[in-house]
Parts: C-alpha cells; sequence; structure tokens
C-alpha cells in the first residue's frame, strides 16, 4: 500500500529545503466536516487548540514562552482532513506541495484518526530531503498501534498514548475494579477502530475475561447493518459491550440500541466508548439528533436526549490535565481569554448557524486566507456559509482533551526546531527536525513529552475514566472516576466503585451477562453420603462456571424447590434406628433359637425330644439362629466381602432351616398318605441324603454365580435423579439370573410344603406336631410373600433390611417356637400326652426302623400298634 500511494503521488523524489530558520511551516490537518456533510466539532476543537499554541509561540510579547523561537515565526495553513483516509491522503500531498505558495510544509500536525494519519503519512513520507527523510508528522489523536511500525510510518510521532494503552486501561478497568469478566465487542474495520479493538481484546483475555460476542460494522454503517448487528449483540447473553468505532458511526451504533431498548438511562446495558466516541459526544449528537431509516420503510426514531440516553455509560479519554495543577489553570485562563470565534449567526432548522448576510462570524484566517471558524460546509459557492466558532469564555466551549494534545504537537515541533537553532543550525531538514524529536523531552499541557523509537509517547501518557451522569453529554455531565497510566488506575479523590452512575432502574450495576433460561441440563445435585437415619441428603443448585457464576437463571430452576431433599442409601448404617433393630432382633432371634438347641441337648435322652430325632431338631435350631444371625451381615456399608457372605448365609443358611421343615412335613405325608399301606421306609440316611440335596442345589448356583457374574462391590451410576443428572453408588453387582434362580427354588420350597401342609391337615392330635410344622411353613411362607412384595417395590434402602430385619428373626422364632413349644408341655406334662406319645414311638419305630433285631415283646408290639393303626384308617377312610 505504501508505495502503491508513493508512486501515485510522484515519479521522482521530492526534497524539501529551507533557506533559514526564519519561519517554520507548518501544515495543520484537523477535520471540520465529514464528507457525510456532518460536522465534526471535537475535530474543529482541536483545530482551536493547534491555532492557540501558534498564537502564543508568535507572540513575544505576551509573557508566555517569550523566549521559544524568539527569532522564527511559525507559518501555517490548514486544510480540512475530513475524518477520511482518502481526503487526507490528498491533503497531505497538497501541504507537501502547493502549499506555502508551492513551498510545502516543513512538518505537519495531524490528522485526527488513525486511518486518515496513516494516508498523510503514505504521502508526507514520499517527499525525502537529501537524506531520505521524509516529512516529520505529528498526530494528536490517531491512537492505533499499527501506527507504531516505523519501517511502515517513519518520522510519525503523536503526543497521544497507543491504543495499545487504551485497550489495557478499559480492560483493567471493567475486570479488576468492576468485577466484570464478559463483554461483546462492536467495532468498525478502519485502522483506528479494528486495532483498537484487537488491542483492548488481548488485554481482555489476558486478564481471563471471555468475548461473548464480537461484531463489525462499517466505517459509515447503514441503519440496516447496524440492524443486524445490533440484534446479534441483544442475544448474546453479554450486558457490557465496549464500542471501538469513530464517533459517526457510533451515533447509528446507539440510535439503533437505543431502538432496541439497549441504550437508554434504564436500558441495564453498560456501554463502554473509547475516546473517539466520548471526547467526541458532539458529533455523535449531529447523527442521533436525526431518524434513521431501514430499507423496508422503518423509521430509527432519533434519540431526543443523547445526555439522557448516555447515562451510566463509561468513556475514556487521553490522560487530560487537572484543575490544580498550575500549568493547567494558567493555560485555562489563556484560553477563556481569547476572543470569541462563533459569531452571531442564527441557527437554521437543523440547528446550523447560517451565514445569512445578516450576523457576523469571526474572520480569521490561516497563512494562505483560508477561513477557519466560517465554513463553506459543502463546497457550493450558492449556499450560505456556516459559522462554527467557539465562544472560548463559555463552559459550553470548553476544549475537549485532545485539544490539549494538539496543542501539545505544536510545540514539539516548536522545541525540536528551537533547539536545532541553539545547536547552530540555518536550515530545518526532514531528518535534523525527526532526530531532534527523539532525544526532545518537555512538560507540556498534558504532562512529560517524551517520544520512544516507534514515535510513540509512554511517559506521561494514560487515559481519563469518565462516566456519564444523564445530565449533559459534555461538561458537569461527564464526571471523572480516576486515570490509569502504566502504573495502574487510580481513582479521584471522592470517587470509588461506588460511585458509579448506572443505567439501570435501580441505579445497581448492570449484570455480567444475562443468562439464559435453565434447562434440567443446567441444574446439578450434590448428594452427601449415607447419614444414620439411611438416606443421603440431596443439595440442588444451578451449575457455576470456571468463574464461580451461574449459568443460567430461572426456567428450571425454579422447580429446585420442590425436587428431591434425600434419596435412600445403597446401604443401612450400623448407627442408624433400622441398623440398630436389625442388631437386636437378630440377636434376640439367634438367642432364642440357640436356646432351643440347649434345651434339646439337655433334654436328649427323653422320649418327647426322642422320638423327634433329637439331632434333626439341634440341626434346625441351630440353621434357625444362624438364619437369624445372617441379617447382620446386610447392615453397614458394601465391599467385596460382605458381598459373598450375604448370598451364600442367607441362602445357605434358609435352606438348612427351611429343609427341615420341609422334611419332617414329608415324613408324615410319606405315612399317612400311603393308601396302599405298603411299607413305607425312611431311614437317617434317607433324610440326610434329601437334606443335602436341598442345600447343594442353592450352593451350585451360588459357585456359579460367584464364577460367571461375580460377587463383587461395584461404583454404580444412579439415575433416580433424572433428568438433573446422576450420582454414584458403591452396590453389591446384581446377577439378576442367579438372584433369580435363588428365589424360585425357595418358592418351589415353601410352595412344596404349603401344599404338604395341607395335605396332612387332617392328621390326628395324637400326630399333633405336623401341624405346627405346617403352621410354621405358612408363616414362613406368608413372611416370604411380604418380603417379596417389599424388595420388589423397594430395592435399595432401609426399607427393605426393615422388613428383612423383623421377618427373618419373628420367622425362625415363631417356627422353633411352634415346633419345640408343645414339646415343652409334653416333657412337663407326660401324663397328659402319654397315648400320643406311645403311638408316636411306635409310628417312629415302624417307619423308621432300619430293619435292626427286636425282642419278640417288642414286636408284639409293634403288630398291635399297626393293627390299631389299620382299624383307624380304615375307619377314616368310611368317614
Amino acid at each position: 500500500m505504501k508505495h502503491f500511494v508513493g508512486l501515485a503521488l510522484c515519479a521522482t523524489t521530492w526534497t524539501s529545503v529551507l533557506a533559514s530558520t526564519a519561519t517554520l511551516r507548518m501544515g495543520l490537518l484537523h477535520p471540520a466536516y465529514r464528507t457525510t456533510g456532518a460536522y465534526d466539532g471535537g475535530g474543529h476543537n482541536r483545530l482551536a487548540g493547534a491555532i492557540m499554541a501558534i498564537n502564543e509561540i508568535n507572540d513575544k510579547a505576551d509573557g508566555f514562552e517569550d523566549d521559544l523561537l524568539p527569532s522564527t515565526t511559525i507559518e501555517f495553513e490548514w486544510l480540512d482532513s475530513a475524518r477520511s483516509g482518502a481526503v487526507s491522503l490528498k491533503r497531505a500531498y497538497e501541504h507537501a506541495t502547493t502549499s506555502f505558495s508551492n513551498s510545502g510544509a516543513q512538518v505537519v500536525v495531524g490528522p485526527a484518526s488513525s486511518g486518515p494519519s496513516m494516508m498523510a503519512s503514505y504521502a508526507l513520507q514520499t517527499f525525502t530531503d537529501a537524506d531520505g527523510y521524509g516529512i516529520p508528522q505529528m498526530s494528536y489523536s490517531a491512537s492505533s498501534p499499527d501506527l507504531s511500525v516505523t519501517s511502515e510510518f517513519p518520522q510519525f510521532f503523536r503526543t497521544v498514548a497507543s491504543d495499545g494503552f487504551q485497550g489495557k486501561a478499559i480492560a483493567g478497568l471493567l475486570k479488576d475494579d468492576l468485577a466484570y469478566t464478559n463483554v461483546c465487542v462492536i467495532n468498525s474495520l478502519d485502522s483506528y477502530s479494528a486495532t483498537g479493538a484487537a488491542a483492548f481484546k488481548t488485554a481482555a483475555v489476558d486478564k481471563g475475561m471471555d468475548i461473548i460476542n464480537q461484531v463489525t460494522v462499517d466505517f459509515d454503517p447503514s441503519d440496516d447493518q447496524a440492524d443486524e448487528r445490533v440484534q446479534q449483540i441483544k442475544v448474546s447473553s453479554c450486558r457490557v459491550v465496549f464500542l471501538m468505532t469513530q464517533s459517526s458511526a457510533a451515533g447509528v451504533v446507539l440510535r439503533m440500541a437505543a431502538h432496541k431498548g439497549m441504550f437508554g438511562a434504564t436500558s441495564g446495558y453498560l456501554w463502554v466508548l473509547p475516546d473517539a466516541i466520548s471526547g467526541s459526544m458532539i458529533s455523535v449528537k449531529t447523527v442521533t439528533d436525526v431518524d434513521g431509516a431501514l430499507t423496508d420503510g422503518t423509521v430509527i426514531p432519533k434519540i431526543d436526549d443523547l445526555a439522557t440516553a448516555v447515562k451510566g455509560s463509561i468513556g475514556s479519554i487521553p490522560l487530560a490535565p487537572k484543575a490544580g495543577d498550575a500549568f493547567y489553570d494558567a493555560w485555562l485562563l489563556r484560553y477563556r481569554a481569547q476572543a470569541s470565534t462563533k459569531g452571531n449567526c442564527p441557527d437554521n432548522a437543523d440547528g446550523d448557524p447560517q451565514m445569512d448576510g445578516s450576523c457576523a462570524c469571526s474572520t480569521d484566517t490561516d497563512g494562505a486566507g483560508k477561513k477557519m471558524w466560517q465554513l463553506d460546509h459543502d463546497d457550493n459557492p450558492s449556499t450560505n456559509d456556516i459559522c462554527r466558532g467557539f465562544d472560548f469564555a463559555s463552559t459550553d466551549h470548553s476544549p475537549n482533551s485532545y485539544a490539549f494534545y494538539s496543542y501539545d504537537a505544536v510545540y514539539a515541533f516548536a522545541r525540536a526546531a528551537h533547539n536545532l537553532i541553539v545547536a547552530g543550525a540555518t536550515e530545518f531538514t526532514n531528518k535534523a527536525i525527526t532526530e531532534e524529536l527523539y532525544t526532545l523531552s518537555f512538560s507540556g499541557l498534558t504532562g512529560t513529552v517524551d517520544f520512544e523509537d516507534t514515535g510513540d509517547r509512554e511517559i506521561g501518557t494514560g487515559f481519563t475514566i469518565q462516566n456519564f451522569d444523564g445530565t449533559a453529554i459534555d461538561g458537569a455531565g461527564v464526571v471523572t472516576m480516576g486515570n490509569w497510566d502504566a502504573a495502574g488506575f487510580v481513582y479521584e479523590s471522592g470517587q470509588s466503585q461506588t460511585t458509579f452512575t448506572w443505567a439501570t432502574a435501580d441505579g445497581t450495576k448492570p449484570l455480567n451477562v444475562v443468562l439464559p433460561l435453565c434447562t434440567s441440563d443446567d441444574i446439578e445435585a450434590a448428594v452427601a453420603t449415607c447419614a444414620n437415619d439411611g438416606t443421603r441428603s440431596v443439595s440442588w443448585a444451578i451449575k457455576t462456571d470456571s468463574d464461580g457464576n451461574d449459568v443460567c437463571t430461572e426456567g428450571e430452576a425454579n422447580q429446585i424447590p420442590t425436587l428431591a431433599t434425600s434419596v435412600d442409601c445403597e446401604y443401612t448404617p450400623g448407627g442408624g434406628s433400622v441398623g440398630f433393630l436389625a442388631f437386636i432382633l437378630s440377636i434376640v432371634g439367634a438367642i432364642i433359637c440357640f436356646g432351643w438347641a440347649g434345651y434339646i441337648g439337655m433334654n436328649w435322652k427323653n422320649k418327647v425330644i426322642k422320638i423327634s430325632q433329637p439331632s434333626f431338631c439341634i440341626a434346625f435350631t441351630i440353621s434357625a439362629g444362624l438364619m437369624c444371625l445372617s441379617t447382620l451381615f446386610f447392615v453397614g456399608e458394601n465391599n467385596d466381602g460382605v458381598c459373598i457372605l450375604r448370598p451364600f448365609l442367607f441362602n445357605i443358611f434358609f435352606d438348612m432351616m427351611f429343609g427341615s421343615l420341609f422334611l419332617k412335613t414329608f415324613r408324615v405325608y410319606k405315612i399317612f398318605g400311603n393308601k396302599s399301606l405298603s411299607k413305607v421306609k425312611i431311614s437317617t440316611v434317607d433324610i440326610i441324603r434329601n437334606y443335602g440335596s436341598i442345600v447343594a442345589v442353592d450352593i451350585a448356583i451360588l459357585v456359579v454365580w460367584m464364577v460367571t457374574e461375580g460377587m463383587e462391590a461395584v461404583t454404580v451410576d444412579k439415575t433416580d435423579l433424572a433428568p438433573y443428572g446422576s450420582y454414584t453408588a458403591i452396590t453389591c453387582n446384581k446377577a439378576e439370573t442367579y438372584e433369580t434362580l435363588t428365589t424360585f427354588f425357595k418358592i418351589l420350597l415353601v410352595a412344596g410344603g404349603v401344599y404338604l401342609s395341607y395335605v396332612t391337615r387332617n392328621v390326628p392330635d395324637k400326630f399333633a406336631e405336623s401341624k405346627w410344622i405346617a403352621m410354621s411353613i405358612y408363616q414362613v411362607f406368608v413372611l416370604g410373600v411380604v418380603g417379596l412384595l417389599v424388595k420388589w417395590s423397594s430395592p435399595e434402602g432401609g426399607t427393605v433390611l426393615l422388613v428383612q430385619s423383623i421377618a427373618v428373626p419373628v420367622a425362625c422364632v415363631a417356627t422353633t417356637c411352634c415346633i419345640f413349644g408343645p414339646k415343652v408341655l409334653m416333657i412337663k406334662y407326660p401324663q397328659n400326652y402319654e397315648s400320643a406319645l406311645v403311638t408316636s414311638v411306635g409310628t417312629a419305630a415302624t417307619h423308621t426302623s432300619s430293619g435292626g433285631s427286636s425282642s419278640d415283646s417288642e414286636k408284639e408290639e409293634l403288630m398291635a400298634t399297626i393293627a390299631a393303626l389299620e382299624k383307624e384308617i380304615e375307619e377314616l377312610k368310611k368317614a
């Protein structure tokens, strides 16, 4: 680009040579009217700052800087740069060639913006002196970091800080002081806007902020484009918007934002405005004062009161001098003392003071005779000029911050020239002035002026952070909150984070983001460890981001008060009421069952016990006691050991206990169900073999289960809190197939026992033991059905164990008491049961005989007993 521009400007190298140091020809590039026809009040005000400096230096008798360039006069000519790159390129070329009666400018101040400054630099660096140096250029408000590249823009200097500084200042304020972590960015693509936005984005990301959305607009955006881009920001969740554009583009964007309810005194948004906007609110107002329109005919209403609409916005301007500083106070007195250039011309319908021949305006001109305040705004001689002067004594025409930098830019060139003269220079060459600027250091209106090798000024520069209070767009309506420089941000006296004015209905700081409505995916549950009551407490919360902020609001979050506050534990803790009850009942049940075993042992030789096969009774009561104790293994946390013991102990002890009842009832059935009256032989070996077969079935199932599926503790995801996520629990792994097999086997066993109990219900009272066994089987059946129903309806938690801890001991105790309670009475009152005992003994001897020898009397007794039984059977058949 640089080379193209150079070739376009001239075919040969231009050398500007001064014959003497009597004059310093200074070209001024300050905008007054943009190419759109809009008045650029901010740019024009900077011209006033430069002219004030020139007048002071040239006046050798005003008592201020009279010794600076005592024998040299600054001649100046002003050209309107129009905030345009193309216009600035042309004007810079004119300054280098035809200005000053074709002598050309020796130094150039301006233009205002970065893009135009770049184009001007391309022109000025083309006109080199004998040493190859182009015409020195100094901008007062071009802040793009791109201009720091000396290989691209040699001989370019600026008194204002680079936007690299401004980006750091704004990011630091938002994150460090206001605790914002999310921001949206709207920027134009001109050099100032694009590089400034990039510098801010880099600084913000370095501080850990999130750029939620970034959109771009043209240098002069249409309302349609602004509509689209602003809508994209509106649908984002951010409420902090950094607007990095020129003031005219800002006017279009802010007008559209106001139309969409995003810009205004109670909008809930925080707009952050850089120097080109906050320092030129008058230029912004020229745009927002008129309606906009979309191509479909929709009218975008003007902003009736920009001062109110901009309330709560934050702006940054280059660090400005403050009242109380002796240099500034004296300068301000001189500024106010200047004669007004405003004139007395009336405003037209658009607010422009028209030169209609009946009013007067300042006739001040530059060196070429061009009027600086009475302007031909449209290059049309047939229309009236417009008077755009300043009433310096009025606070309505206070200098903007860039006027200070424009003032110091003039002084920088003047001091460089002065130093060259003191050093004996007889002419001002491009090289001499450029090299002198690099060594220059002086106290200016804006602080220490000192240039780096890049032409940038870092020492003494910074930014002032302002807050619009809603009363005016400048002056008293703009509150200085503090200043930022390389050392950081410092609040003004009396200002703090709590003294900002905000664009919210209640005056509180705008939200960091406007959160989307919560969905079930945004809600999470924290499940605590198991408590003694057998539950795990559940606390519900909205998920947060990496900074600990909620990711959503309302929506599904409104359901949180109605969600579960606890879930069942995956085990029953021993310290809880259910665990304690299980412990007590298991111990009590085991003591009673083992007590019966002891009682049987003590009465081993008693005929009541003897006819009941005492070894069988001992096995039954001990199995019942162990069955009670097996419940203890269902209390406590799940681990690999208990996951193996629980199924083995419960199933085997159940088989041992219930198998005894089953076989005892089966024996009665075989005897009394023998309709053919054939001899029935049920030996002890038979009973043991059948008893072992019952236990072996479950052992086989359990072993295959352990080998194939495994019996171990596993961590599983629990989904009973769905759709609000899951949590983990440690449980014994499930093996549905084998659990079903063991359960089905017991159902068959119990069903068989119930059937045998039913068919033996009419056994005579003298054989009443079978009825008690039947009653015991009924109890086991009923309690087993209840247990299964509870397990199927509530597979987890203490409910199952509660039923189990009651059902198992009750079944075991009830069964043993049903069977051995009557035997206690028989032993205590044998006379009441003698007949039954004799018959039972005979029956037992007859049907359980292993075929051993007997005495003749015993055989006769047995035959008599058999005859009696056969007779009774016949009577039963006739009944």
